[in-house]
């Protein structure tokens, strides 16, 4: 039996002060980002648990940091039949837009227990500078 969706849910969350998309109707992005900023560097974390790091990859153009690849699902055993499924495979590819330019030199990433890191240093801020007159 499948479960059907009350036609009047959003209506429902409209009228009791619940503003927005019903949580179910959040999720899908792959993979989930954090980015965060320590004033030097920009570090983002994403989720991508069950894959081999050979098959991320990771790429800056000008402002932009690239996440992408394929997460392979083991498939039920033949004859089995799903009761529930939510782990789902296929490729996936993630942009995120960076705040300040980054040092494309130094970047570093580092993929343990389903979580990858990329750091992202910035480009030093130019200052003014006095030049002497000879």
């Amino acid at each position: 039996m499948a479960l059907a969706r009350w036609p009047y849910d959003d209506l429902f969350r409209l009228f009791s002060g619940q503003a927005g998309p019903a949580p179910r109707e959040t999720a899908g992005v792959f993979p989930p980002v954090n980015l965060y900023d320590d004033g030097s560097v920009f570090l983002v974390r994403t989720e991508i648990p069950g894959m081999d790091k050979t098959s991320i990859e990771v790429t800056t153009a000008g402002d932009q940091l690239t996440i992408r690849g394929e997460r392979v699902v083991a498939p039920a055993e033949p004859g089995a039949s799903y009761h529930r499924r939510e782990c789902d495979g296929g490729q996936f590819r993630r942009t995120v837009t960076l705040p300040q330019p980054v040092d494309a030199e130094a970047i570093e990433a580092t993929y343990k227990n389903g979580v990858l890191e990329v750091r992202l240093p910035r480009v030093p801020e130019r200052k003014p500078r006095k030049i002497a007159v000879a």
